[in-house]
């Protein structure tokens, strides 16, 4: 008879989606059968800016979702989860009540270097065509696409 432990997976959960209002951030994770599962399988944390979200989906399985690098800060003690029969929601409440640029902090972390390296940085006096070579170098598959778009029909 053997005691060895099974070895944990965890995947992640890879659909998902997000609104806002002034006051909160909801984030919808599909999951059928959501409201009928115990406590056990179900964990969530909230922090000023993450959260996690943990489901077991076999003995030794589970699926999770968390980012730890929200855009705002979020109020823990007043952020939730609740189960739906087809999905989780996670609502966290703000604390500015401002509009996020996205999810993550990822955008704004990224304008934010844009700006310092443009008054300070390598960025510094340079030309129209050095701003938009660089702009194109960082730029997302969309962004890029808007740029080409622009610089073909001005």
């Amino acid at each position: 008879r053997s005691s060895k432990k099974m070895a944990e997976t965890t995947e992640r959960f890879e659909k998902y989606a997000w609104d806002q209002t002034k006051k909160s951030v909801t984030i919808y994770v599909p999951h059928e059968g959501a409201a009928g599962l115990s406590a056990d399988d179900v964990r969530h944390a909230f922090g000023e800016r993450s959260f996690e979200l943990r489901v077991r989906i076999a003995a030794n399985a589970y699926r999770e979702l968390k980012i730890s690098n929200l855009c705002k800060p979020i109020d823990p003690e007043k952020s939730k989860l609740v189960a739906k029969t087809d999905r989780f929601q996670l609502k966290l409440v703000k604390v500015e009540q401002e509009e996020w640029s996205a999810l993550d902090d990822e955008l704004d972390r990224k304008k934010a270097e844009r700006a310092e390296r443009v008054a300070h940085g390598d960025l510094k006096n340079a030309s129209t065509q050095e701003l938009l070579a660089d702009m194109y170098a960082n730029a997302t598959d969309e962004e890029r696409c808007s740029l080409v778009v622009f610089m073909l029909h001005p």
